[in-house]
């Protein structure tokens, strides 16, 4: 039924469209088709029928609002926005006759005519009124993901996860579910489900369970986690192009807000495709902001709420967004309502009580941050610039994954931009700037993606300076590799569907590197890679339409922080009940037959011993030798190179904490088999003799047996810490090796921590 009202209304509003002109407020008809000018005033375009005036055409200017006229020739040139070409007189804007309007409007483009023709139909008959599509988004890091949905019943929710496409060995993850609002008499609940254990270079599927019944299942793909990229978007804004004025109507009136959400749906569709296929493997996607353009949506008007839910209908509308984590920004047109709240599960959600203060306990969504691979991503409101709740947020994600690469924010208003429209307001300058300035220098981040301006800037390296301005910046250029440059880049995005194109200052701003208006819908992809020991970031923007490089690359390289540790089999000291390390400098500061250890922060944020992961590059290879490829082989001879074994009557050279398994020095013998759990210890005794020719061996074996576990620590002993060498496990049961500092641990009974 409430399709139906809609379809109604879009009908009229079509029907209107029938005359040749716009001849609102003048009191003359228009002319026939054909009739030639004679007269042109700021009005309209004027001819003559039957010896009468009549209107060719109503001035486009007074289409957008009636206050614009047409310019005269005296006019002064003023700007090109979306609309067209305008220009200042009499104290007032005014629009040059001729203009072309340069936003997407799909109805001109004949190329898509057929697929564009298709989707009007699904659209107006099945699309724009689903409320209940999915959203993914990133988890707390890389290993989880995070569902979200509306539904039309309290049912439980669940995602099944697994590696069949049937589904046969998925497992159910179940989530919360919270009734939200009735919206034309049908209540929606929202539902949130996080799924966990997720590996890199995989191939899953899952299947969402909607209203008590699992659908159609997904295929979902995780990459190299040395090698991958995310796309990057400006304002999708989907609905702004209601009001827009078009040829394709004659210039007789603008969109209406259905009309607008169904071209920009199209768009947004399109700009999802070519994003994807030109990124081939995206692991990520990052909206800069206003993902819907209602900005009179309210619980207390269901039309403009109606409205902006079909919005979001469209931006979740692309099968794609179902197959990687898009994590979506508050601007502010999202800014009225809990919509963006109730569709997104955001990871690490943070809000203070003047937060929702501000939003009288109902606020659209939260400040949030996530760990994606080796990139630690912020994602802040700054709709309400409060320097605390940014301090606070940026303290908890660093806290918590101290040791990414990578450290980028993203958030809606362009602090370094230089749009004509918002990039100089005094909230921007006056508030957000200085705060997010000093804490984003403080805190070493590399890159800041903004919208809000619809317009592409690149800014300079830009830090904090105690000047008049509160900054100061180092040039940037193309093409240039940057190592460890001082400064943060900020790019603010371009609007991504195209219906709202904007202009830039002139002069150009100092901090200002580049800019442009393409009049075009683009996005960004963002490459990161990894290899000997070293990290690289590269950045380009591109066309939607044609996939021509818009702006880029902007390069950066730096040393690697971390060691990505993807899955349970890298990991050595998993089942031991550790986390491996993340930082790749992370000192040894314990060994024992397991391998070594080091200390870092937990995802709790608290100090914990973590195993130590060394370069499984084979050390040997220098020195003539292969490296041993039994994770059993036993360390039989230690020079100043490494750790030695024999394989194959040949020396082998031990790969430290992993690379070929481990340190044990458990083998298997002719006539014993031993292992850790058993009380009888075999020890290997190898002779090696060199010549300059070959190496021959000498292998005797001795067995002898040794009560277990001798040789771990005594109760309240040490057990770790720098320059500390002896073994890391207690001797007695009930106690375990516990870290109180760098410089020390000790063996303390489990009921003491």
């Amino acid at each position: 039924m409430k399709n139906s009202i809609f379809r109604f209304l879009l009908a009229i509003a079509i029907a209107k469209a029938e005359k040749t002109c716009n001849n609102d407020g003048l009191g003359y008809p228009c002319c026939e088709k054909g009739t030639k000018v004679t007269f042109e005033d700021a009005d309209a375009d004027w001819g003559v029928n039957n010896g009468d005036w009549c209107i060719v055409q109503k001035c486009w200017a007074s289409l957008i609002s009636s206050n614009y006229k047409c310019c005269s020739e005296n006019a002064l040139f003023y700007s090109i926005d979306q609309d067209g070409k305008w220009g200042y007189e009499n104290n007032e804007f005014c629009g040059y006759r001729g203009s072309i309007q340069r936003w997407n409007d799909r109805e001109l483009n004949d190329k898509t005519r057929k697929e564009w023709n298709s989707f009007k139909e699904k659209w107006d008959n099945d699309y724009s009124s689903n409320f209940e599509r999915l959203s993914v988004l990133p988890g707390e890091d890389e290993t989880m993901l995070n569902f979200g949905w509306y539904s039309t019943t309290k049912t439980t929710p669940y995602i099944c996860w697994g590696t069949k496409k049937d589904g046969s060995d998925c497992k159910e993850y179940k989530g919360s579910v919270t009734y939200y609002k009735d919206l034309y008499k049908t209540s929606y609940y929202s539902n949130k489900v996080t799924v966990t254990g997720v590996k890199r270079n995989s191939v899953y599927y899952y299947m969402r369970k909607l209203n008590g019944k699992y659908e159609k299942a997904i295929q979902f793909k995780t990459y190299d986690s040395d090698n991958f990229n995310f796309i990057f978007v400006g304002d999708p804004q989907i609905g702004g192009s209601h009001d827009r004025i078009t040829a394709s109507n004659n210039y007789t009136r603008v969109l209406s807000r259905e009309e607008g959400n169904r071209n920009d749906a199209f768009n947004w569709n399109r700009t999802i495709t070519s994003s994807f296929k030109f990124s081939r493997q995206p692991s990520l996607l990052l909206s800069a902001g206003d993902q819907a353009d209602e900005e009179s949506a309210s619980p207390q008007n269901a039309v403009y709420d109606y409205n902006e839910e079909s919005q979001y209908s469209a931006l979740l509308l692309p099968n794609l967004m179902q197959t990687i984590p898009m994590a979506p920004t508050i601007g502010n047109h999202d800014n009225h309502t809990e919509n963006f709240h109730y569709h997104f599960n955001t990871p690490n959600s943070y809000s203070s009580q003047t937060y929702l203060d501000f939003y009288q306990s109902k606020p659209p969504g939260y400040n949030y941050f996530f760990k994606y691979n080796n990139v630690l991503t912020v994602v802040l409101n700054t709709n309400v610039p409060t320097c605390t709740d940014f301090s606070k947020v940026i303290d908890n994600a660093i806290t918590k994954y101290p040791n990414t690469d990578w450290r980028i924010a993203m958030f809606h208003q362009d602090i370094y931009g230089d749009g004509v429209t918002h990039s100089q307001s005094d909230k921007i300058i006056k508030q957000v700037r200085p705060c997010l300035t000093q804490l984003l220098s403080d805190n070493k981040f590399d890159l800041v993606l903004n919208g809000h301006d619809h317009v592409y800037t690149v800014s300079k390296f830009i830090y904090y300076a105690s000047n008049k301005d509160g900054y100061d910046y180092d040039e940037v250029e193309t093409k240039k590799v940057y190592k460890n440059p001082k400064g943060t880049l900020f790019i603010t995005a371009n609007c991504s569907t195209g219906n709202k194109l904007y202009e830039y200052k002139m002069p150009k701003i100092k901090y200002v590197y580049n800019h442009n208006q393409t009049y075009t819908s683009t996005f960004g992809i963002m490459d990161f890679k990894k290899s000997n020991g070293k990290v690289t970031l590269t950045i380009n923007t591109y066309d939607v339409e044609t996939n021509d490089l818009i702006d880029g690359p902007y390069i950066f390289e730096k040393d690697s922080k971390t060691d990505n540790v993807d899955s349970d089999d890298k990991c050595w000291s998993l089942p031991l009940g550790y986390n491996c390390c993340v930082n790749k400098d992370t000192a040894v500061v314990s060994s024992d037959n397991d391998g070594d250890w080091g200390v870092e922060k937990n995802k709790d944020g608290i100090m914990d011993w973590c195993g130590i992961i060394h370069d499984t590059k084979c050390w040997a290879e220098e020195l003539g030798y292969k490296c041993c490829t039994n994770d059993s082989t036993e360390v039989a001879y230690t020079d100043e190179s490494g750790d030695w074994g024999v394989e194959n009557d040949d020396w082998c050279g031990i790969i430290k904490g992993g690379g070929n398994g481990n340190k044990s020095k458990t083998t298997t013998t002719t006539t014993t088999t031993t292992t850790t759990k058993k009380t009888t210890t075999t020890t290997t005794t190898t002779t090696k003799t060199t010549t300059t020719k070959k190496t021959t061996t000498t292998t005797t074996t001795t067995t002898t047996t040794t009560p277990i576990p001798s040789n771990c620590v005594a109760d309240l002993e040490q057990c770790g810490g720098v320059n500390y060498n002896g073994p890391s496990c207690c001797k007695s049961q009930g106690y375990k090796c516990h870290y109180y500092s760098d410089y020390y641990a000790q063996c303390i009974p489990e009921s003491w921590q």
